[in-house]
C-alpha cells in the first residue's frame, strides 16, 4: 500500500521583510504551513509533517528529517522579491529530472494565481530550480530530490510589492486551501464529505450512527485513512459506491 506523506518547509528568512504590514517571509510563511497541515489533514485525510522550524535547508537539516519521516513530496513556502514593487503572479520551482515535481508546481501556479485579486506579469511562473547558482540550484530542490523526494520550492507571490503584501497577510487561510487543493489534485484525493450519514438500524433495536469520513478516486488513499483510523482506535471499512 503506497502512502503519501507532505513536507511542509516554510521560509526560514525572517530578515525579508514586507512591503508593507510591518511583518516577514518567515511569520507569513510559517503560519500559512500551519494553516496549510490542518487544511490537509482534517479536509483531505492526508499525513503531513510540518518542518522542525529549528532545522536549517542543508541536505542534513529539514531534507533529512522529510526522508527520514516517510514523506514523499517535500514543498517549500516562500514568498518572492526583488520585482521592484511591480512584479505580481505565483512563481514555482521544480527539479528539471522529476516530471512529478514540474507537474506539482503547474497545478500549485494555477491555484495560487486563481485566487489573487493582481494578475500575473511573470513571464515564467514555472522555474528550473536547478538552473541557479552555476547549476548547483536551490537547496530546497536540489538536496530533497537527491533523497528521493518530489520537491517544489513555491514563491506564493511578491511580498515587496505593497499591494500583495497586505493581501498575502489577510488572506492567509485562503492561500493555505489553494496550496491545499492542488495538493489534492495532485495526489488525486477528493476533500473529506462534511455531512454525517445518519442510519438507524432499528426503532425496536439500538441504533447506530455512521459518520463518513472520506471519499476517494484512488483505493489507496483510502486503504490509508482507515488505517490511520485504527491506529487512533477507531473501526473503519471501505465501501465501493
Amino acid at each position: 500500500m503506497r502512502r503519501e506523506t507532505i513536507y511542509l518547509s516554510p521560509s526560514k528568512q525572517p530578515e525579508n521583510r514586507y512591503a508593507a504590514g510591518n511583518t516577514n517571509e518567515e511569520k507569513e510563511m510559517v503560519a500559512v504551513a500551519k494553516l496549510l497541515k490542518k487544511i490537509l489533514e482534517e479536509d483531505y485525510g492526508l499525513a503531513v509533517v510540518l518542518a522542525n522550524l529549528s532545522l536549517d535547508i542543508s541536505q542534513r537539516g529539514r531534507p533529512k528529517e522529510a526522508k527520514d519521516k516517510g514523506c514523499s513530496l517535500y514543498i517549500a513556502l516562500h514568498s518572492n522579491a526583488g520585482g521592484g514593487g511591480k512584479a505580481s503572479g505565483a512563481v514555482a520551482l521544480y527539479h528539471p529530472k522529476s516530471p512529478k515535481s514540474l507537474v506539482l508546481s503547474k497545478i500549485l501556479v494555477e491555484e495560487l494565481d486563481g485566487i489573487c485579486p493582481y494578475k500575473s506579469n511573470r513571464a515564467r511562473n514555472l522555474v528550473n530550480g536547478m538552473e541557479s547558482f552555476n547549476g548547483i540550484g536551490f537547496a530546497e530542490v536540489r538536496s530533497p530530490f537527491n533523497l528521493g523526494l518530489t520537491p517544489v520550492l513555491m514563491e506564493t507571490n511578491f511580498h515587496d510589492h505593497k499591494d500583495i503584501a497586505l493581501w498575502i497577510i489577510g488572506h492567509k487561510e485562503d492561500i493555505a486551501k489553494a496550496y491545499a487543493r492542488a495538493i489534492a489534485r495532485f495526489l488525486e484525493v477528493d476533500q473529506k464529505a462534511q455531512e454525517m450519514e445518519l442510519i438507524k438500524e432499528s426503532p425496536k433495536e439500538e441504533g447506530l450512527y455512521r459518520v463518513q469520513v472520506g471519499a476517494f478516486r484512488k483505493r489507496e488513499n483510502a486503504e490509508t485513512l482507515v488505517q490511520k483510523l485504527w491506529q487512533q482506535g477507531f473501526e473503519g471499512f471501505i465501501r465501493y459506491s
